[in-house]
């Protein structure tokens, strides 16, 4: 005769006759998890809201889950009724680890990364010193300069003075807006002269110079900028790592070539006497033309560049798998396109140049600088485009998805932390009545 017995979670009565599931109840109450009653039912003080697919797995079949519960309250239950990973069925993977936890945690890793030095709650003192609460006053300002009225003035300052720093040094390289020296510095050999007249850029900056205005605005900016730069180092309660930081290091290095470049262009017979720091010169510019990344250090502090940033640390593995699929298509049709037009004396004269047509080929870029003329080369161009669609497709559906996640993540996690902050105002209206 079947023996059956009941089983009460927080109410809700369950009638079965499986011996695995009194087995595993026994255990349960042996370490007080479950309750024996006296007629030898059991009870539970668990949400029963699993547990028919729990009786379903004891009674020999898979542990499918229902859609619409959360999957860390599954995975719970999971380790509760001691139920293997294994026998929950592949339909129900989505059910079972859907629960975008680690995009949370990236983006609380990543808004405590960016508050440059501001320590955790937990660890800040309240102190009634006047400098201290200045600093802690500068710091949210900094790291989060929507929050509050300082922050926002400083956004605006530090972003107008980047914005015309770059402007100048853009337009001062325009021959147009520069203005013609009193008097050419002296060339002292025909090779000197060839170097820098043989080139209409070298000669611009040879015989015209950019406006005094504007190369003081220029500098008077950039000084404001490192003053900047140099107030988040002092307030920062976290120096090393501010020091360490990547984009400090960049500003800086950019701060000081801002000089180098108004020196230089103040005084160009220095080149000129020493054509070896020509390509010093061409470094020290492309450095200079990293000024605008600090619009960047300023977008972070917006929701949408934040989850831009963590879209490409999450895909990275991804992307970088397909730059080396992508590389192996571009020298695998270059190498083809070569050999099609082999015949053709007008067209790719080297694998180089054939591999570089590949490469623009497939970004779909396309200059038209070099283009097959025969059948097999047209042949060879049409299958490396439609390649090159289905190469562009993927990574831009990667990126797409993970935005998607990232911002539906951050706009929840955004609702959450204000209503939390508005009940701590009301229970502090609360305690002060």
């Amino acid at each position: 005769m079947t023996c059956y017995f009941n089983i009460s979670l927080r109410g809700t009565q369950f009638i079965t006759s499986s011996i695995s599931v009194r087995d595993l109840l026994d255990k349960l109450s042996k370490e007080g998890h479950a309750e024996i009653k006296t007629n030898g039912d059991y009870f539970l003080d668990r949400n029963p809201v699993l547990f028919h697919y729990v009786l379903d797995y004891f009674s020999g079949r898979k542990f499918h889950l229902p859609k619409g519960i959360c999957a860390i309250e599954a995975r719970e239950e999971l380790e509760f009724w001691m139920i293997p990973v294994d026998a929950v069925p592949n339909c129900c993977y989505e059910v079972l680890f859907d629960d975008n936890l680690s995009s949370y945690e990236e983006i609380e890793k990543l808004e405590q990364h960016l508050t440059n030095g501001v320590l955790p709650e937990e660890r800040i003192v309240v102190s009634k010193n006047k400098l201290q609460n200045i600093r802690d006053t500068l710091n949210k300002a900094a790291a989060d300069p929507f929050s509050c009225l300082l922050g926002k003035i400083w956004f605006v300052i530090v972003a107008a003075l980047t914005l015309t720093t770059t402007a100048c040094f853009v337009i001062n390289m325009y021959d147009d807006f520069r203005m013609d020296r009193e008097s050419i510095p002296t060339l002292p050999n025909n090779a000197t002269y060839n170097l820098f007249f043989s080139n209409p850029k070298r000669k611009t900056l040879i015989v015209k110079a950019a406006p005094i205005e504007s190369v003081i605005l220029e500098g008077t900016c950039n000084a404001l900028l490192l003053v900047d730069l140099l107030i988040r180092f002092v307030i920062s309660y976290q120096k090393k790592s501010f020091i360490l930081n990547i984009q400090n290091v960049v500003e800086v290095i950019v701060g000081v070539f801002c000089f180098l470049v108004i020196y230089i262009e103040r005084n160009p017979q220095i080149a000129i006497e020493n054509p070896n720091l020509d390509s010093l010169i061409v470094i020290i510019g492309g450095f200079y033309s990293l000024r605008v990344m600090k619009l960047l250090r300023l977008a972070e502090s917006t929701a949408e560049m934040k989850i831009l940033k963590l879209c490409f640390q999450k895909s990275w593995k991804i992307l970088s798998f397909l730059v080396m699929v992508f590389t192996i298509f571009s020298t695998i049709f270059g190498c083809g396109m070569f050999w099609a037009e082999f015949n053709n004396a007008e067209t790719f004269p080297n694998i180089g140049i054939s591999i570089w047509w590949a490469i623009v080929t497939i970004t779909t870029v396309g200059y038209g600088d070099y283009y097959p003329k025969s059948i097999f080369g047209y042949i060879m161009a049409s299958v490396t485009a439609l390649i090159g669609l289905c190469l562009i497709a993927i990574p831009i559906a990667t990126l797409s998805s993970n935005f998607s996640t990232f911002y539906r993540c951050y706009t929840f996690r955004k609702k959450y932390l204000s209503a939390k902050k508005t009940m701590k105002r009301k229970q502090m209206k609360e305690i002060v009545y």
